[in-house]
């Protein structure tokens, strides 16, 4: 006999406390229609909800864009484009709010493009610099310099290419003095 294949799942409890949000709020959320488990939804008092992935990553993004400020609206339409397009493109990239009215798409390659206000333009190409890392390898490659002897070295050597200079210079003098 073939069992059927088995869904990743979470239950309510996971879901609040990996996402951060309280359990009541949770259920709130639920009731109003803000977020839904797509596994298996309330159908009495003692059966747990079961999430998917899916529906634990919208969670985190809804109470993310709330703790920051964003309006309701936004956050309903950023949920709406998370179930749309979870496999399609949004479940490898990086989403960001630009603290308006706009939901922003990065993409490993650090391709970021609109995806409410202008979805699918460009906006701009980010390029990550990571400087506190560059500076520990900058550090670790790094050896001990002693600049005091380095220019001690460098007037010696100017001194000893000058002195050869006065010698070339007065030494071809003498010769021609000699030679007469």
């Amino acid at each position: 006999m073939a069992t059927a294949p088995k869904d990743l799942g979470l239950d309510t409890r996971a879901v609040s406390q990996l996402a951060g949000v309280n359990m009541a709020t949770l259920d709130y959320w639920v009731r109003t229609g803000l977020v839904e488990p797509s596994i298996r939804g309330s159908s009495g008092r003692r059966v747990s909800r079961m999430w998917s992935v899916r529906d634990a990553v919208v969670v985190r993004t809804v109470k993310a864009l709330r703790d920051a400020g964003c309006s309701l609206q936004t956050v309903r339409r950023a949920k709406q484009l998370l179930e749309e397009r979870w496999r399609e493109s949004l479940s490898e990239a990086v989403l960001l709010w630009d603290g308006r009215s706009d939901l922003i798409k990065m993409t490993r390659w650090g391709t970021v493009e609109s995806l409410l206000k202008s979805p699918g333009q460009q906006l701009l190409h980010l390029v990550a610099i990571p400087l506190p890392h560059w500076r520990r390898e900058a550090r670790e490659a790094a050896e001990v310099v002693d600049l005091t002897r380095r220019q001690t070295l460098k007037a010696s050597l100017q001194n000893q290419q000058r002195a050869g200079a006065i010698a070339a210079s007065s030494g071809g003098r003498t010769r021609a003095k000699a030679g007469r």
